[in-house]
């Protein structure tokens, strides 16, 4: 546990927005009420399936929808006090939302968390930094950009317990599909199959995304894809069982992926495509392997099965930053 952190959470009542993305946001909301916090707990937007045809079909509907949903929140919490609020991304929030909890709560701190790149998704939030006591990101480019904290993401606690074995699979790589992923999976079939690497791909594409891709001509091998998300426990088990953890991050996005802080967090090696990486403290090329997506050519101690000291990105860690991360990256 983390000292600092407890003394700025225990006792405390935190209103906590979250993305709803696999366990993460529950992970925080869990963490938090460790260190003695009364958490009030909601997720940025609605998670039904309404929320998919809308985003899918009537984008106008968005800004609309996501009001419903802030004032929503702003009538079920009146009434409560609290000593801060924490967002993570804030899908559409508007900063008149900022303010209203401002208004029932003088004296909050107001704490903005970034975990997607401004220029990969669509909703603007820099609109939205003024409003915040303080707004922090993963992303270096949106650090430099905007003169904000410097924050990567984190690793649930299991991956800091991992101990040594002996791998069975050489590679494995476990995402979500876009259109980069899937080129990029199909180059590295072929290039681990050319060297006899024993490689484990689950590259999850759902199946309305699946038929929206068709539609538009572009078609996709269902052999190379699939149709049910990897459970967190299935994904952990692969996880121990191999040598190597491989991430593909968006060309557009320089922060570090949730596959990069977990092979970091639990002393695995990783291979990776984002060249920012080299940024992190102690950052160790022998661990941490940069490749060209365009000309794969990997170096033939990648699948030796080394060990290294683990790095702390845990929950507490990213907290720790939360409050009392300051300073910017500079150009």
């Amino acid at each position: 546990m983390n000292e600092r952190v407890k003394q700025k959470l225990d006792g405390k009542k935190v209103l906590f927005i979250s993305a709803k993305f696999y366990h993460y946001g529950e992970a925080v909301y869990e963490k938090i009420k460790t260190y003695g916090a009364d958490v009030s707990f909601y997720y940025e937007r609605d998670t039904n399936f309404g929320h998919v045809i809308a985003a899918n079909f009537f984008q106008g509907s968005i800004d609309k929808r996501q009001d419903r949903h802030y004032k929503k929140i702003l009538k079920e919490i009146s009434g409560k006090a609290f000593d801060y609020l924490v967002v993570i991304r804030g899908y559409r929030m508007k900063g008149w939302f900022v303010e209203a909890v401002k208004a029932q709560n003088p004296g909050i701190q107001t704490l903005l968390y970034e975990w997607d790149s401004l220029s990969f998704w669509d909703s603007d939030y820099t609109s939205l930094i003024p409003h915040f006591d303080k707004t922090l990101s993963f992303d270096y480019k949106d650090c430099e950009d905007f003169k904000l904290p410097y924050a990567p993401t984190f690793h649930m606690d299991e991956y800091a317990t991992i101990e040594k074995t002996e791998p069975e699979i050489d590679f494995i790589f476990c995402s979500n599909y876009t259109d980069e992923k899937y080129e990029f999976v199909k180059k590295f079939i072929d290039y681990t199959r050319r060297k006899g690497y024993k490689v484990h791909i689950h590259l999850y594409l759902s199946w309305f995304k699946y038929y929206k891709e068709k539609l538009r001509g572009n078609i996709i091998d269902y052999n190379l894809v699939a149709f049910k998300r990897l459970p967190r426990e299935d994904y952990f088990k692969l996880f121990c069982k191999s040598k190597t953890i491989v991430d593909f991050s968006a060309t557009v996005q320089s922060g570090l992926t949730m596959r990069v802080i977990d092979a970091l967090g639990s002393g695995k090696r990783v291979l990776t495509n984002n060249a920012n990486v080299a940024k992190e403290p102690g950052f160790n090329p022998h661990q941490i392997v940069i490749y060209d997506a365009k000309n794969l050519n990997l170096p033939d101690y990648i699948n030796d099965g080394e060990y290294f000291e683990k790095k702390d990105y845990s929950i507490d860690n990213w907290l720790d930053n939360l409050f009392f991360a300051t300073a910017h990256l500079s150009k």
